[in-house]
C-alpha cells in the first residue's frame, strides 16, 4: 500500500469514529423530554407519575447510545439504532395507559428518539466501508436500514395518534389495526382468495397466454405488425377505470367481470414486450444459425424465445402491479357481492370502521408482494443466463 493510499484510509477511519452530534442531538432531546410532563396540561401530576422517575432503565438505554453515538464508530452507530427505537416504543407505551393527549415531554422524547435511530442508521448506510475486513459489518449495513424503517413508521404513526387521542373511527392505531387482523383473519382470507386466485391469478394466466401468442403471431406476420400493433399501443392506454363498469354490465357484477379487468391489463404489456423480444434478436446469432440450416422452430426455441423471456417478465411484474390495483378498483366499481377485498375496503369505509380498511390493504400488500417476489424468483430460474439475473 501507497503511503498516499495509507494516509487516505487513515483519514477515512478517523472520519468515520468522530462524535455524530445530529444523533446526539436526538438523544439529549429525548433525555430532557423524559422529565417533562407526559400529558396536557390540566391533568393531576400527583396521577402521572413522570416518565425518568419511574423508568431508570430508559434512562440507561439514552445513557448507553449517547455513549455510542460520541464514539462514532459503525458499530457504535449500529448499537444506537435498536436502544433509540426501544426509548420510543417506551414512550408510546407508557403515552397509551395515561388519562389525556400528550404533553411537550412525551413528544420531545418520541421526537428525540426517533431522529437519532433515523440519523444512526442512515450515517452508517453511508460509511464507506473495506470490503475485504468489513464483511460482518458490511451485512449488518445493508439489513439494518431496510429493518429499522417499517420500525420507524409503526412508531411514529403509533405515537402521533395515541399523543393526540386520535378516535379510531378518524384513524386507528398500529396496535387497533393487528388486533383487527387477528380477529377478522377467516373473513380477510375469504376475501384475498376470491380477489387473488378467482380474479387475479385466473386473469393473469389468461391475459399472459393469449398475450404471448398474439404477441407471437404479431412478430411474425407483417400484416398483423402494421395493422393490429399500432391498435394494441392505443388500446393499452386506455384507463382500466372507464372499462370496469361497462365489463360489470357485459360480464355481470361477479367474479368473471374483475377477472376481465386483469385480462386486460395483462394482455397488452405482454402483447407489446413479446413482440419486442421476439424481434430484436442479435442479427449475428440469427445468421449464425441459418448458416448451419436451422429450421424456423429451431431458431424460435434456441434464439426468439431465450430472447423474449427478460421482455416478458418485465411486463408480468409491471402488470403485477397494475393488476392488483386495477381489481381492487374494479370492486369498488362493480358492486356485486360484498365479497373480495375491494369491497370489504369500501364497505367498511363507508361505516368507519378504518381498522379493517387498514388491515384489508396489509393483506392485500402482502399477497402483492408474494405475487411480485414469485415472478422474480421464476425469472432468475428461467433467465439465469441474462445479465440482470447474474447481476442480481
Amino acid at each position: 500500500m501507497t503511503r498516499a493510499a495509507a494516509t487516505t484510509g487513515t483519514r477515512g477511519a478517523a472520519a468515520s469514529w468522530r462524535p455524530h452530534w445530529l444523533t446526539l442531538a436526538g438523544l439529549v432531546t429525548a433525555f430532557v423530554g423524559t422529565f417533562g410532563p407526559f400529558v396536557v396540561a390540566g391533568v393531576d401530576p400527583a396521577s402521572v407519575p413522570s416518565g425518568a422517575a419511574a423508568t431508570p432503565w430508559v434512562l440507561a438505554m439514552l445513557a448507553l447510545a449517547a455513549v455510542a453515538a460520541a464514539h462514532g464508530g459503525p458499530w457504535s452507530l449500529a448499537l444506537v439504532t435498536p436502544l433509540a427505537l426501544g426509548v420510543g416504543y417506551w414512550a408510546v407505551a407508557t403515552q397509551s395507559a395515561l388519562p389525556a393527549a400528550g404533553g411537550w415531554g412525551y413528544f420531545a422524547t418520541l421526537a428525540g428518539a426517533m431522529v437519532a435511530a433515523a440519523v444512526a442508521t442512515g450515517r452508517l448506510g453511508m460509511t464507506e466501508l473495506d470490503p475485504a475486513t468489513a464483511k460482518p459489518l458490511l451485512r449488518l449495513q445493508r439489513a439494518l436500514p431496510a429493518a429499522t424503517v417499517p420500525f420507524l413508521l409503526v412508531l411514529v404513526w403509533e405515537g402521533l395518534v395515541v399523543g393526540n387521542r386520535v378516535p379510531k373511527g378518524i384513524f386507528p392505531r398500529v396496535s387497533d389495526v393487528a388486533t383487527t387482523l387477528v380477529a377478522s383473519w377467516p373473513v380477510l382470507m375469504a376475501d384475498a382468495y376470491l380477489t387473488f386466485v378467482q380474479e387475479v391469478l385466473f386473469g393473469f394466466a389468461v391475459g399472459l397466454t393469449t398475450g404471448f401468442l398474439v404477441g407471437a403471431a404479431i412478430a411474425f406476420s407483417r400484416f398483423l405488425k402494421r395493422g393490429f400493433l399500432p391498435l394494441a399501443t392505443a388500446f393499452g392506454a386506455v384507463p382500466i377505470v372507464g372499462l370496469a363498469p361497462v365489463l360489470g354490465r357485459a360480464l355481470g357484477v361477479d367474479w368473471e367481470s374483475k377477472a376481465a379487468v386483469v385480462v386486460i391489463v395483462t394482455f397488452f404489456p405482454v402483447v407489446l414486450n413479446t413482440v419486442q423480444g421476439l424481434t430484436l434478436v442479435d442479427p449475428l446469432r440469427l445468421e449464425l444459425l441459418r448458416s448451419y440450416a436451422a429450421k424456423p422452430l429451431e431458431v424460435f426455441f434456441k434464439l426468439r424465445l431465450p430472447n423474449a423471456l427478460p421482455y416478458v417478465f418485465n411486463a408480468l411484474k409491471v402488470s403485477a402491479v397494475v393488476a392488483i390495483i386495477s381489481v381492487i378498483v374494479a370492486e369498488f366499481l362493480i358492486l356485486g357481492p360484498p365479497n373480495g377485498l375491494g369491497q370489504r375496503i369500501s364497505l367498511s369505509a363507508h361505516r368507519g370502521a378504518f381498522d379493517v380498511v387498514f388491515a384489508a390493504i396489509l393483506v392485500s400488500s402482502l399477497i402483492s408482494m408474494a405475487l411480485y417476489w414469485a415472478i422474480s424468483l421464476l425469472e432468475r430460474a428461467f433467465t439465469s443466463w441474462h445479465p440482470s439475473s447474474r447481476g442480481s
